[in-house]
């Protein structure tokens, strides 16, 4: 014999599917228009970086140094170390200047 679930269960679980659907979709616009903003997002121009111990400056796609600043990176704090390994992108020159006087240059 079948059991038949009460009415405010079959509702509770319809909401609760319909709240799932609801967020995936969301999700899945989020990201979409996450990857739009992407693509349309410049180049950067600059690119600081460590270099053997120092901030140096390279071009956006990472050739160079173009310059090389006489701060060694392990007098920075240790998050700034860790970015600077990765490399901080700078969109352009005000930023290159703000970015370097947090430095401390």
């Amino acid at each position: 014999m079948e059991q038949k679930l009460p009415k405010w269960i079959k509702a509770y679980l319809s909401l609760l599917t319909g709240a799932a659907v609801l967020g995936i979709v969301a999700a899945a616009v989020w990201f979409a228009l996450a990857a739009r903003d992407a693509a349309r997002a410049p180049a950067p121009r600059y690119l600081l970086k460590d270099s053997g111990g120092y901030i140096a400056l390279y071009s956006g796609d990472g050739q160079g140094p173009l310059a090389r600043y006489d701060l060694m990176t392990r007098l920075l704090p240790e998050q700034d170390v860790l970015a600077l390994q990765h490399g901080v992108t700078v969109q352009d020159e005000a930023e290159l200047q703000r970015r370097l006087e947090d430095y401390g240059l």
